[in-house]
């Protein structure tokens, strides 16, 4: 029974050679080794400019003008400048409340009271408004 299993394994490994021989495979573009441009571009532009860099005082003219910029290169003014301005103005206000008490009325045929003047009312106790919602943890 061995020597059924060996041809047959040997048939089909000739089989699979065969086929693989007639299948038209192309290149993979990933294997192969070329240099990114960029890779040669970037140093060759950089020599390129620290070369004209060096040089170009060699084309520019008139060395006078050069020693003119040195000497004048900081320039100081010594004056303020205050650019803030302040302004302060006090105001105080008071606000007046006037508070109405309402009195029941009586009803007298003979005597007749007179109506109550509003009080005016400058503290918190009694200007009518809820500060505890203010004073809230």
């Amino acid at each position: 029974m061995k020597q059924f299993e060996d041809k047959l394994q040997a048939s089909a490994q000739r089989l699979a050679r065969q086929e693989d021989r007639n299948l038209h495979v192309p290149k993979n573009p990933m294997q192969q080794k070329r240099a990114y441009w960029g890779w040669v571009a970037t140093p060759a532009a950089a020599v390129v400019g620290i070369v004209f860099g060096l040089s170009l005082h060699l084309f520019v003219g008139n060395p006078s003008d050069s020693s003119l910029a040195q000497l004048t290169d900081t320039i100081r003014i010594v004056q303020p400048v205050h650019d803030t301005l302040y302004l302060t103005q006090v105001v105080e206000k008071e606000r007046v409340v006037n508070k109405y008490i309402p009195t029941p009325q009586v009803t007298q045929a003979v005597t007749k009271e007179p109506a109550s003047q509003p009080e005016e009312c400058t503290s918190i106790q009694c200007d009518g408004i809820n500060y505890a919602i203010l004073a809230s943890k």
